[in-house]
């Protein structure tokens, strides 16, 4: 049986992936979790967090389907 929509937690999962293809996001990781001695999941966030504070407003806003303030 055929599943006909896909959960949050799948398209986030599917939005981590193709982000963390990028060889400049995974030498980040590697560095911030060889510097400060953080897991490669805090690492990650880390990473998320500096690229949404980068963003415009609005792409924020389209990123995260919500309103940020």
């Amino acid at each position: 049986m055929a599943r006909n929509g896909t959960t949050k937690i799948g398209l986030e999962n599917r939005d981590a992936t193709r982000i963390f293809a990028s060889p400049v996001a995974r030498a980040f990781v590697r560095i911030v979790v060889a510097r400060r001695g953080v897991t490669e999941a805090r690492a990650r966030k880390i990473y998320l967090d500096y690229i949404n504070r980068s963003l415009s407003a609005e792409d924020c806003r389209r990123a995260n389907g919500r309103l940020m303030t």
